[in-house]
């Protein structure tokens, strides 16, 4: 063959080469990337966009929005507006005030409630003399502690002994974008003697996320508090129930107020005085905290339907604490 008729040959064969051969080159598309922002109160995940083009790819990294403040004498509130002057939130009492400065806080995981607070809302007072409200703050402070420790982002809707309406504190949950809140009770009067401890868990009657957290709290919480040997109290028909007024209401306003999935939890009868007595042990809160946050863990990172589901009640409980008696604490 003469090297004339080669040429049109060669210039085929390299043709065909280099289209197949293209494919072996080309780049692998990036991924996108999240970037996590460091514990401090929050494990929240910022999420990322990532724009490609044919000469770079480039992620941009949206911030969190802040939707509450740790003001300055350790406060929690809820955001309403921001603007270059600070802050506008809600403080515990509802009321408006401008904060200037504060620790942000983001999306959380979870909102403990520490039941009652403040002069004119001790609570159960028990015969030893120990108000409900300071064991409700106890064993709540020890809950938040394990839970950051495990990692999860979690606040308190009071930091120390002042008063919040029930609305405000469901405001806060709601606003906080949390994924459940648990309110932290200690019962009265007291009832029956019991071989197992008295815990009753009130659920929010149209939400199967509020009945199944009341459900894994129900199993954390007796498996804890049972490791005491005393002389308990509790109803003939404790468990987890709805409680609804004569209306066909929740009939707690704590369980009511907030869209948030919320349980409220009575971890006993501070009305008892053998109970009571274990309340003022230093062991004591540990413990309980110990079963709310492996319940609360459990419920956040597991299908565990919980247990220990029984008929409602029909009650009417006293209102709540209203603004006008409510006097805010220093924010700082």
């Amino acid at each position: 063959m003469s090297l004339f008729r080669l040429v049109p040959v060669l210039v085929v064969l390299l043709l065909a080469a280099a289209c197949t051969g293209s494919a072996v080159f080309e780049p692998e598309t990036p991924t996108t990337t999240s970037t996590t922002l460091a514990p401090t109160i929050t494990s929240t995940t910022v999420p990322a966009t990532t724009t490609t083009s044919l000469l770079a790819t480039t992620t941009t990294t949206e911030p969190p929005a802040t939707l509450g403040l740790i003001t300055p004498n350790g406060v929690i509130v809820a955001i309403l507006n921001s603007s270059d002057s600070g802050h506008l939130v809600m403080t515990p009492c509802g009321n408006e005030a401008l904060v200037a400065e504060g620790t942000p806080i983001y999306e959380m995981d979870a909102v403990i409630d520490p039941g009652h607070g403040g002069s004119v809302d001790t609570g159960a007072v028990g015969p030893n003399g120990l108000p409900e409200k300071d064991i409700n703050l106890k064993v709540a402070q020890a809950t938040v502690e394990i839970l950051t420790e495990r990692g999860f982002s979690v606040v308190l809707t009071r930091t120390s002994d002042y008063t919040s309406p029930l609305s405000v504190r469901a405001h806060l949950a709601d606003t906080l974008q949390a994924k459940l809140m648990v309110s932290i009770h200690h019962n009265a009067p007291t009832p029956g003697p019991s071989v197992v401890p008295g815990v009753e868990i009130f659920i929010q009657k149209d939400s199967d996320r509020s009945r199944r957290l009341g459900g894994v709290l129900w199993d954390h919480a007796m498996t804890a508090l049972s490791t005491f040997k005393i002389a308990w109290s509790a109803p003939g028909d404790s468990g987890v129930m709805t409680v609804l007024n004569t209306r066909g209401d929740d009939a707690y306003g704590i369980i009511r107020h907030p869209e948030t999935p919320t349980a409220l939890i009575e971890l006993g009868y501070i009305s008892n005085r053998v109970e009571a007595e274990l309340y003022e042990t230093p062991i004591y809160a540990r413990v309980a905290a110990k079963g709310l946050a492996d319940a609360i863990e459990a419920y956040l990172t597991t299908d565990a339907p919980g247990s220990g589901f029984v008929n409602g009640r029909v009650f009417n409980p006293r209102p709540g604490v209203a603004k006008s008696v409510c006097v805010d604490p220093d924010l700082g």
